[in-house]
């Protein structure tokens, strides 16, 4: 059975880089609303004052995050262990991850644990459905 996997990653926008953060990410969400169209759900959210952001994203199964990492490999340069074009925007707070990630996902992950960024989550899924199930 396919399992879905989410991540919710929280980041601090580097003073004065919001506005390039903004064309980094408009540029993202183009590639994906593309090449990716399986994803689930693809949001960020900001605070007021536009120094910290929550990004939102779910993959109904494990082929579909890694089609995704190739997708943002390709058109963001973003590699395993390499995540020095958005390091230049913003930092990683902490990232949550619910199912259990594999390939160049969870490769990336462990780079960012390496480097002290704080991983919380679950592995287990329990069950549930998402209306884009209906889809299919």
């Amino acid at each position: 059975m396919d399992e879905p996997i989410v991540y919710l990653s929280t980041w601090r926008i580097k003073d004065g880089k919001i506005a390039e953060y903004r064309r980094f990410y408009a540029q993202l969400l183009n590639a994906i609303r593309e090449l990716d169209r399986d994803v689930v759900a693809f949001f960020a959210f900001g605070n007021s004052d536009g120094t910290e952001i929550t990004n939102v994203h779910v993959f109904p199964d494990a082929p579909t995050l890694e089609r995704h990492m190739a997708v943002i490999r390709e058109k963001t340069g973003l590699l395993p262990g390499e995540l020095t074009s958005v390091l230049e925007l913003m930092e990683p707070l902490g990232v949550q991850v619910y199912g259990a990630p594999g390939g160049q996902a969870a490769a990336m992950d462990q780079g960012m644990k390496d480097d002290g960024v704080p991983f919380t989550g679950k592995e287990r899924y329990l069950g549930g459905f998402s209306l884009a199930d209906r889809r299919s």
